[in-house]
């Protein structure tokens, strides 16, 4: 039977929608993962989604795959080939506030990520999903997709059979709450089946909802082999058998319907030879193929199916492997795995971090830069790591009394470029992430930057600043470097769509990369940060622009601390220039070409002989600035606009006097003698 799309009414209200991880484990997946990942990415849903494969194939033919087909998917590794360990490293490297399941052998249909989240906002349950529709491509494949969507199959399960809406005890994949998933514990690594019920049980146990939405309906290929069918069976009923001697309560009538088939036929000739009637040994058979041959043909004629001729085959293999696997003892040597990773999210091998600040006199923003940096929920190790060069122990002082867990180094040459030398050169991490004391990380900002590294390959990942003033002129500010008045074309200040950049804010760097293309330039006090991004493509490295890496940044709130930043900002931007030619771009010269046009305009009006002309550019010049501010007022109903050209003519003539101002660079080496910690 062909489903309709789902269809549910679109919002009204620009409301945010909630991020969203696709977690697939996968195993020898090549011949079906192309379709379950084009139904995933072919989604509607408007909200941020990211796509994981865990990998566990005996061959890198799935992972050579999605690495050539599917560039944006990340891929992490499942040495242990269990499908709960793949979630588990899945899960790990996962950064949405929902989590959603999918198979290698399953198809989303259009609006499934989109419905199933709504689901669960409307609901408020911990996990939705629906019904699993199986699609055979076989004879014998249909015949055990027919199978599996009967009472005889299926028992009352209603992720098999369909039904009303509403709380049952398991669905089909599902969408989790992150929240209430990893408040349960997440999937248990020791199982390696079952896992799917026994978590909704656990949710369920701690008051959760587990609701099923008989409009969430995916295609699912059952095995098209008897051997395959058997093998798939008994793992379903040994594990079913782990989880009920752990939740007995678990157990529900449907679950002995096996287990007491298979006992009822081996006691079958016990009873005859008590009785004394040896065709009582036939009897339980006999009912049990009589009931399958009259259902089957039932089933074939109301499906009119000749698919229904090997239905009793594939009914009677579910029946007997379940029921034998449920007598059949497990031996998890899963659970050792877990035990000896402790954490269970430590199963997803996530690399460490190391998160350098370069600091100086910062002891009034040092605090919630660190609060920031130290409540970030991701996984794997994180070592923070502060470069003091300021004026006064006074930010020293600070960190050592309230964040004692910091590593402090000192940063006598006070930059930022020395110190964030120093800061790695005692760093331990794979991963290292910059840091400002000016700067606030989001919620999962570690996660989410790891996890894009990880998804794309890139040398450096970084997003977007959000500068937020805290003053009215530094409002104004604020608003000067989110235009493109202000800010020309940069992504990393305008925002724009994912992929591969000049130069992000802050960013979190392969440490392999960094340290191949010698790290951070010590000599530079400002533009460090393009001149490292430029040496890293140069080696055919990326850069790469997440704008789902929001961090909040405090501009300056005076005139002469703006005008001071950006005439740095101007003159080092010449010193990179003088290095790396072809590393100017088209927004650095709109500074220096607008004060040689102010500079030059006299003269121009002497040679011309009209002295109007002297106010030409001057004039044009400030119509653009107050008609732009104006146009960003409007739309931003903000009066801080009033400051706006202040601020602007500001940046830009700071700038540009900066790029012809001579800049003497004394260079110093950065050893570990010179950056002893102090704890």
């Amino acid at each position: 039977m062909k489903e309709s799309p789902i269809l549910i009414p679109q919002s009204t209200t620009a409301t945010p929608l909630p991020s969203v991880s696709v977690l697939i484990p996968v195993r020898n997946a090549e011949a079906t993962i192309g379709a379950a990942l084009d139904s995933v990415l072919s989604q509607d849903y408007k909200g941020s989604v990211e796509v994981i494969v865990a990998d566990g194939s005996d061959t890198p033919a799935t992972s050579d795959l999605v690495r050539r087909r599917y560039p944006t998917v990340t891929l992490v590794s499942n040495p242990e080939r269990v499908i709960t360990l793949g979630i588990l490293a899945a899960h790990g490297a996962a950064t949405g506030e929902i989590i959603v399941r999918c198979d290698a052998h399953t198809v989303l249909p259009p609006g499934y990520l989109r419905r199933a989240v709504s689901t669960l906002q409307r609901t408020g349950a911990a996990n939705v999903g629906g019904r699993q529709q199986p699609v055979g491509t076989t004879f014998f494949g249909r015949a055990v997709a027919m199978a599996m969507t009967t009472p005889l199959g299926a028992g009352g399960a209603r992720y098999r059979l369909g039904g009303a809406e509403g709380p049952v005890d398991t669905v089909f994949l599902g969408a989790f709450r992150r929240d209430a998933l990893e408040a349960a514990g997440g999937v248990d690594p020791a199982l390696g089946g079952a896992e799917d019920y026994e978590l909704n049980w656990r949710l369920r146990a701690r008051g959760e909802t587990v609701w099923f939405d008989p409009g969430l309906v995916v295609a699912y290929q059952p095995r098209s082999t008897l051997r395959a069918l058997a093998w798939q069976y008994f793992n379903y009923g040994r594990w079913k058998r782990v989880v009920a001697q752990r939740h007995p309560a678990s157990l529900l009538p449907r679950h002995l319907a096996s287990p007491l088939l298979l006992l009822g036929l081996a006691a079958s000739p016990v009873l005859a030879a008590v009785a004394g009637a040896s065709w009582a040994a036939a009897a339980v058979p006999f009912a049990y193929l009589l009931a399958l041959a009259l259902g089957s043909l039932a089933v074939g004629i109301r499906r009119r199916s000749y698919a229904a001729l090997l239905l009793p085959l594939a009914l009677a293999t579910m029946h007997l492997s379940w029921g034998i696997g449920f007598f059949t003892p497990v031996r998890t040597k899963w659970e050792l795995t877990a035990r000896r990773l402790g954490d269970r999210t430590a199963l997803a091998a996530l690399p460490s971090v190391s998160v350098l600040i370069p600091v100086r006199n910062a002891e009034a923003t040092i605090g919630a830069a660190l609060d920031s940096v130290l409540s970030q929920d991701y996984k794997g190790s994180v070592e923070v790591i502060v470069a003091d060069g300021s004026d006064t122990p006074a930010t020293s002082d600070l960190v050592r009394r309230r964040y004692p867990a910091v590593t402090l180094v000192p940063n006598p040459e006070q930059t930022a470029g020395f110190g964030l030398r120093a800061a790695q050169l005692v760093s331990t991490g794979e991963v290292i992430v910059r840091c400002d004391a000016h700067s606030v990380f989001p919620p999962g900002y570690l996660r989410r930057a790891v996890s894009t590294l990880r998804r794309t390959g890139a040398a450096n990942v970084g997003g977007r600043q959000q500068p937020v003033g805290t003053t009215f002129f530094g409002r104004a500010v604020a608003m000067a470097m989110t235009t493109p008045l202000g800010a020309g074309g940069a992504r990393y200040r305008l925002g724009g769509t994912e992929g591969p950049v000049d130069t992000v804010f802050l960013g979190a760097f392969r440490r392999d990369a960094l340290e191949a293309a010698g790290g951070v330039d010590p000599a530079l006090v400002r533009n460090q940060d393009y001149e490292l991004n430029w040496r890293l493509r140069a080696r055919g490295e990326t850069v790469w622009f997440d704008p789902g890496l929001v961090v909040a940044y405090q501009p300056r709130s005076t005139l002469r601390a703006l005008a001071w930043q950006y005439f740095n900002y101007g003159r080092w931007k010449r010193v990179v220039t003088q290095r790396h030619p072809a590393s100017l771009l088209p927004r650095h010269l709109a500074s220096p070409l607008l004060l040689l046009g102010l500079a030059a305009s006299p003269v121009l009006a002497a040679v011309a002989g009209a002295s109007w002309a002297a106010a030409a550019v001057p004039f044009a010049y400030l119509l653009a600035l107050t008609l732009g501010s104006l146009a960003v007022g409007i739309r931003r109903r903000s009066y801080a606009a009033l400051l706006l050209p202040l601020a602007l003519a500001t940046m830009h003539l700071s700038w540009g006097i900066g790029f012809f101002t001579p800049v003497r660079t004394k260079v110093r080496v950065v050893s570990t003698e010179a950056v002893t910690p102090s704890y």
